[in-house]
This record gives structure tokens, sequence and C-alpha cells, in this order.
């Protein structure tokens, strides 16, 4: 797979680090039509002292860029397509303990952060699968302005996250993905015993700065300390 790194920030020992071992992780999966540098800078600000992992999508985009899944046009709109969707959960989970470990990074303490598509993906990744089989023990989970998948509610219904934490947000103004895809993962979520932040911000379909700062705010209370 085709990612982009950053190193943690010297001047500091991230996340309970102690001298000599290796970072925590931050995973990065971008949305549609972009690429694996599109969250880096957002990415920097809320996880410098992480080994940043920023990975492009597999599906290249005839008019650019690059996506997680296929989009298809139907007679009621456009639906995401399953399948595809599926094809890049398997190519990740069976590449990201190998490429961390590449990267000199810690498998046991992996932030995941994904946007719209990729925020879909990640709640995929950990209502599915049990990313521990797979070599990564995941810490915390961002999920930008994306959704639960349709095809796996039933799937969640059988996930115990048991004060896993989650921070999820979205825009009201969003005209791509409606805003009650927010309190639909809160509700879900919490159901299941994860411990949710979910915050709803004056924006489409995009992310402001005062999400970083409540991201880093978060971060710094459920993870670094």
């Amino acid at each position: 797979m085709i990612y982009a790194t950053r190193r943690p920030k010297t001047g500091g020992t991230p996340a309970g680090q102690n001298e000599g071992e290796k970072p925590p992780v931050l995973v990065v999966l971008h949305g549609y039509g972009t690429n694996e540098y599109d969250l880096l800078p957002i990415a920097e600000q809320i996880g410098g002292q992480f080994l940043i992992i920023s990975f492009q999508a597999p599906i290249e985009r005839p008019n650019g860029g690059h996506a997680w899944y296929d989009l298809i046009q139907t007679e009621n709109g456009i639906i995401p397509d399953d399948l595809t969707r599926h094809e890049s959960e398997e190519m990740l989970v069976v590449s990201l303990a190998n490429i961390i470990n590449l990267e000199g990074g810690d498998v046991n303490r992996v932030v995941l952060m994904g946007f719209s598509q990729g925020a879909a993906v990640i709640y995929s990744l950990l209502i599915v699968y049990d990313l521990k089989n797979y070599g990564i023990t995941p810490l915390a989970s961002i999920n930008l302005s994306g959704y639960i998948p349709r095809d796996i509610l039933e799937a969640i219904s059988e996930k115990r996250f048991d004060g896993f934490p989650f921070f999820i947000s979205h825009g009201e103004f969003d005209d791509l993905i409606p805003m009650q895809a927010l309190g639909e993962a809160e509700k879900l979520l919490t159901k299941q015993r994860a411990d949710v932040t979910a915050r709803m911000y004056p924006v489409g379909h995009g992310v402001l700065p005062e999400t970083v700062e409540d991201i880093i705010s978060w971060m710094k209370l459920k993870i670094t300390n």
C-alpha cells in the first residue's frame, strides 16, 4: 500500500513513552477523491508526537484522487459499494501491522483517524474485525464526517467496546453525508459501551479549526494521560 509518514516531533516523550521505546502510531485514512497527503496537516497538529502513517486509498478515480470504495449511481441516487469497501479493508488489516513495524511504530498503541469514506472504513474495521488478531491494538478512534455503513449494522450489536474512546464529529450543513449520521453513530456505539465524544460544528463537509482544537484536548484527556 502507498502511504506517507511523519516522524514524531523531538523534544518530548509521547503518550507515556519511555526513552528508547517505539512511538505510538496515528493511522490516517483520507476521504473520497483526495490522497494520503490531504489530512497530514490536521494529523500533525493533533498527533505531532506520534508516528503518523497516512494511507492512500487503492481505487484511482478517473478525475483524480483516490477512493476507499466506489459510489454507484442508481435510479434512487448514489449508493456506496460494499464490495470494494471490504476489499480495501482487507488490504488494510493484512498490511497495517507489517507497515507499522517497518516504520518503527508501536503496534500496541494505535489511534485510527478517518474523514468521510475513511471514517466509514475505520468504523467497519473496529466493528467487523478483531484487530488484535491482525497484530494491532487500537487505543482510540477519530471519525470525522463519516457514517456507520449500512451492511454492518447487525454486526455492531455483537460488538463490545467497553470504554473504548471515540471522537466523532459532523458538520450541521453537510450536504454529502446527512448530519443524522452523527447521532446514529453516537447511539449505536454508546449502546455497545463505547466512550463516545460527539460534536456537531457549523460547517459543511469539512473540518474547522475548532474541531482540531477539540480533538487535541480530547487526545490529552483520553490517550496521553
